[in-house]
């Protein structure tokens, strides 16, 4: 995982720019290939045409594991409301700011690093006296184990946390690994890919976006199941019984 942070997953600037790097390696240092280099140009500009397409980038999210999540605006009487910093940032924001209208009692805290946040919550609505945001966590277990510290210092109450749907399989992995008490908002992406029609196949920066974000997350699902952190296996298992029980 740390290679794929320090590169990008595919889809992403610095992924391309590495790819660009093999190819000049391949042709101008070792084994000077231009062949080579110019094959492996062919392969990324076809690989990320095709996550591109609104058809891939659906396909790729679609297989991450499904997730009981609640919708933004249907919880109410929430005494805190957690809204995890990542990916579809613009996202969070709108299910954060729809959440925290439905408690207008609930504290709001913002859980990650990114700097606009709680100002894109006020703009949206949100009184700044209501928010507080812990700069520190800087990945999505470090984030989870900021809410469980806070978790075992408030037990009482309702509370929620808010991620992209994206993110939020890993997210209910580690409530479940935890065995916290935490209803799931999955916020939606900042611009969704078309899911019918023929634009389905016509390739858009948003949907390659859509592709990078999902695959980071199932290479993370891999790794944090390795690690031992969550279990992929039961999350999908209970996702079809909810399946076959509907």
């Amino acid at each position: 995982m740390a290679v794929l942070k320090a590169i990008g997953p595919p889809g992403s600037i610095p992924f391309i720019a590495f790819c660009l790097l093999l190819a000049l390696i391949a042709a101008y240092v070792w084994p000077r290939s231009k062949r080579l280099a110019r094959n492996w140009l062919w392969f990324v500009v076809i690989a990320h045409t095709a996550m591109a397409l609104p058809l891939v980038a659906n396909l790729i999210a679609g297989a991450l594991p499904r997730v009981a999540v609640a919708q933004a605006g249907a919880l109410q009487n929430l005494d805190t409301l957690f809204v995890l910093d990542g990916d579809n940032r613009v996202g969070r924001v709108r299910a954060g700011a729809e959440a925290a209208r439905a408690s207008p009692n609930a504290r709001v805290h913002v859980v990650g690093g990114h700097w606009w946040l709680p100002d894109a919550l006020v703009e949206a609505g949100i009184a700044r006296t209501r928010i507080t945001h812990d700069y520190a966590p800087e990945d999505t277990r470090q984030q989870m184990d900021e809410i469980e510290r806070l978790l075992a210092s408030q037990p009482d109450g309702r509370k929620a946390v808010v991620a992209s749907r994206l993110q939020m399989p890993r997210v209910a992995g580690l409530v479940r690994a935890g065995g916290l008490h935490l209803a799931l908002i999955a916020s939606p992406i900042d611009t969704e890919p078309p899911t019918t029609g023929w634009r389905l196949l016509v390739p858009s920066y948003y949907a390659l976006r859509v592709s990078r974000d999902a695959i980071y997350e199932h290479a993370a699902l891999a790794y944090y199941d390795w690690r031992g952190w969550i279990q992929i296996e039961a999350s999908e298992q209970r996702a079809e019984a909810r399946d076959s029980d509907a």
